[in-house]
């Protein structure tokens, strides 16, 4: 019988095997000498402008994030929130397992704060509505999507439909069904634990009833996820590439869902071969679209770990200082 830990190690292996797999059908069909001079001729204007939208789109991830938390009534100083978020970013990129949740929660966690059941009620805020845009997205260029991705559309959408019923429950049913469910506390410590942990979640839940509140973290998601279209737009023009924003869509789609499964650290491979891929029905030639896919990949992947990276010697620079 397999221990736990040699399943654990042969996922992983097959994970990374697919991921190796991917990145060598990127660059399988691909003249070195032209994706080079692809490389070279980059607009270094259009891609300034790709990068301060990558910042950009970072930025308002942080300011949806802090919203978020301050509606669960968690106030983290700027500097643990900033670290928090990308030393999470930094982990899924740098991970096999999408472990970067677990480290933002651990990093935010205040000490001495019973904050824990808000934290992650906010990282799983955050993917709904980041899953809610991504299946819209989806509906609304379905004509120009690959097969590859209407079956994931398939998948997906019943998912975000469940998430969306249990969120609406949640929000307009959550208080009464609780204290018809649960109207006397346990008298066994850790049921009663959990009691106090569910009643919380759905106490502090209740500001999504207010659009005063809602309305904001949907707005920011919106403009998060034009921006990140923008960034793809940015990086055809560095490129010289006359593409619409149906491509810029497309590319979005296609990597978000090819770097979901995390198959390999980095995730290198998935990247470059979706990026690659979402250009294919443009007539882009593949020594260009895979320009393309390398120059997107290290714009999007190299800020936020040098942000994270920041973030770790910050503390110790200041340490040193305050050392006599």
């Amino acid at each position: 019988m397999k221990s736990p830990g040699n399943k654990s190690n042969l996922t992983n292996a097959i994970k990374i095997t697919l991921g190796l797999l991917l990145l060598y059908l990127a660059f399988q069909r691909v003249d070195w000498q032209l994706l080079l001079q692809s490389l070279q001729s980059v607009r270094i204007f259009w891609l300034s402008l790709a990068i301060l939208s990558v910042l950009l789109s970072l930025s308002l991830k942080v300011l949806r994030w802090d919203l978020l938390l301050r509606n669960y009534q968690v106030h983290l100083p700027p500097k643990r929130l900033i670290s928090a978020y990308f030393l999470g970013q930094a982990a899924n990129i740098l991970l096999i397992i999408r472990g970067g949740e677990i480290v933002r929660v651990t990093t935010a966690h205040l000490p001495g704060k019973d904050d824990w059941v808000e934290i992650t009620a906010t990282i799983a805020l955050e993917k709904y509505l980041d899953l809610l845009l991504l299946v819209l997205l989806m509906v609304f260029t379905a004509t120009n999507l690959p097969s590859l991705a209407l079956e994931k559309m398939g998948s997906l959408s019943p998912i975000l439909l469940v998430l969306t019923l249990m969120l609406l429950l949640l929000v307009t049913l959550g208080p009464i069904l609780w204290h018809r469910l649960m109207p006397q506390q346990s008298s066994r410590p850790w049921i009663a634990k959990v009691q106090l942990k569910l009643d919380q979640i759905v106490q502090a839940s209740l500001w999504l009833r207010d659009p005063r509140k809602l309305l904001p973290a949907l707005a920011i998601t919106l403009l998060t996820w034009v921006v990140m279209a923008s960034t793809n737009w940015l990086v055809f023009q560095s490129l010289a590439l006359d593409l619409s924003w149906d491509a810029a869509i497309l590319v979005l789609i296609l990597v978000y869902l090819g770097v979901l499964p995390a198959l390999m650290p980095g995730n290198v491979g998935p990247f470059t071969y979706f990026a690659q891929l979402a250009l294919i029905p443009f007539a882009v030639g593949n020594d260009l679209a895979l320009a393309f896919a390398v120059i997107l990949y290290f714009i999007v992947t190299v800020p936020p770990l040098l942000i994270a990276g920041l973030t770790m010697l910050l503390p110790l620079k200041l340490n040193r200082k305050a050392a006599p």
